[in-house]
C-alpha cells in the first residue's frame, strides 16, 4: 500500500524556498518524481510531505555567462544530452545524461534530482566532479555553493540541509585542450543502474602531455570518488598513444576504489570493471590527440 502524503506545490522559487524552510525534514522533494514514484511504491519514503517544484521556472535553462556554464536544478537529462552548449562545453555530462534510464527517465528525470537523490550510482555525478562543478544550494537566508566532490557524504546523504533546495549548477567551460569521456557498466546498458561508471577529464599542455587529470567514479564506494593516484600516473604519460601504456595507467584504479557485494555484482568484478572503463575511455578520448608510436 502507498503511504498517503501531504502534497505542496511551489509555483516560484520564492514560494519553494519558504516553503522548504517550513516543512525541514518533514519534506520530500519532487521534480520528474522518476525516483519518488519508485520510492512510494517500495515504501522507502520516510518524509510525510511532498514539496513539488516542478513548475518553478527560475530552475529551468542552460546559460553560457563568461567562461561559465550554469544549468538549472530542473534542466531534464534529455536537454542536457540535445544542449549544444553543454556539447560544446562539457560534453562528458551529455555523455552521462544519454546513460541516465530509459527514454522516458531522460525525459522526466533532472539533473538536480539526480545529484539531490546522492546514490553513489547517480551516472551525472562523476561528470560533475570531473567538470570542477559547483552545487548551488539555496534557502530564504542566500545561497552557497558546494563543490560537487563534497557535496555528497553518503548514499542518500549530502551536505544539503533540511531549509536548502539544490538550485543549481555551475562549472567552467572545456577549452580547446581539453578532452573528456564517460562510460558505464551495466546489464542492460542505458536501461539500468550503474554497476561502475566512470568519468575522466584531461587538459592538454606543451606537446600533448597531460598537464591536469580528474577522474572520478560511481558505484564503487559510499559516494562519487576522485581516483587521485591514478590521475597522477596519467600525468607522467608520455603523449605517444598506447593501449598497454594507458591499460598500464588506469590499472591503479584497482587499488583506489572500495566497491561491495550487492545484487548488481561483486565488489571484484567492480574493481575489473573500472580498470576497463578506464581504459577505454582514457584511449578514446586521447586517440584524437596523440599518435601511435
Amino acid at each position: 500500500m502507498i503511504k498517503e502524503l501531504e502534497y505542496e506545490v511551489a509555483h516560484n522559487l520564492d514560494e519553494a524556498l519558504a516553503l522548504a524552510a517550513t516543512l525541514g525534514e518533514r519534506k520530500r522533494v519532487v521534480a520528474g518524481g522518476t525516483d519518488v514514484v519508485v520510492r512510494l511504491k517500495e515504501g522507502l519514503i520516510r518524509e510525510d510531505v511532498l514539496l513539488d517544484i516542478s513548475g518553478v521556472e527560475a530552475l529551468r535553462g542552460i546559460r553560457e555567462e563568461d567562461d561559465w556554464v550554469h544549468v538549472g536544478a530542473l534542466v531534464t537529462h534529455d536537454e542536457l544530452a540535445l544542449s549544444p552548449v553543454i556539447q560544446q562545453s562539457a560534453p562528458v555530462l551529455a555523455a552521462a545524461a544519454r546513460t541516465v534510464g530509459g527514454p522516458q527517465i531522460r525525459h522526466r528525470g533532472t539533473i538536480g534530482g539526480n545529484a539531490a537523490n546522492a546514490s553513489p550510482a547517480g551516472d551525472t555525478l562523476p561528470a560533475l566532479v570531473v567538470l570542477d562543478a559547483l552545487v548551488i544550494l539555496g534557502s530564504v537566508s542566500g545561497q552557497r555553493e558546494v563543490p560537487a566532490l563534497d557535496f555528497w557524504t553518503g548514499p542518500g546523504r549530502s551536505v544539503c540541509r533540511p531549509d536548502e533546495l539544490v538550485t543549481g549548477f555551475r562549472f567552467p567551460k572545456m577549452g580547446v585542450d581539453d578532452v573528456a569521456g564517460f562510460r558505464k557498466l551495466g546489464s542492460r546498458r542505458a536501461m539500468t543502474i550503474a554497476t561502475a561508471n566512470v568519468a575522466v577529464f584531461f587538459r592538454l599542455g606543451k606537446g600533448g602531455r597531460i598537464t591536469h587529470a580528474r577522474i572520478a567514479s560511481g558505484s564503487v564506494a559510499p559516494t562519487v570518488v576522485r581516483l587521485s593516484k591514478t590521475e597522477e600516473l596519467f600525468r607522467q604519460l608520455l603523449p605517444v598513444l598506447s593501449l598497454a601504456a594507458v591499460r598500464g595507467a588506469a590499472q591503479m584504479a584497482w587499488k583506489e576504489v572500495a566497491p561491495i557485494d550487492d545484487l548488481r555484482a561483486t565488489a571484484l568484478y567492480r574493481k575489473e570493471a573500472i580498470v576497463g572503463l578506464l581504459t577505454e575511455t582514457a584511449y578514446e578520448v586521447l586517440r584524437g590527440r596523440w599518435h601511435e608510436g
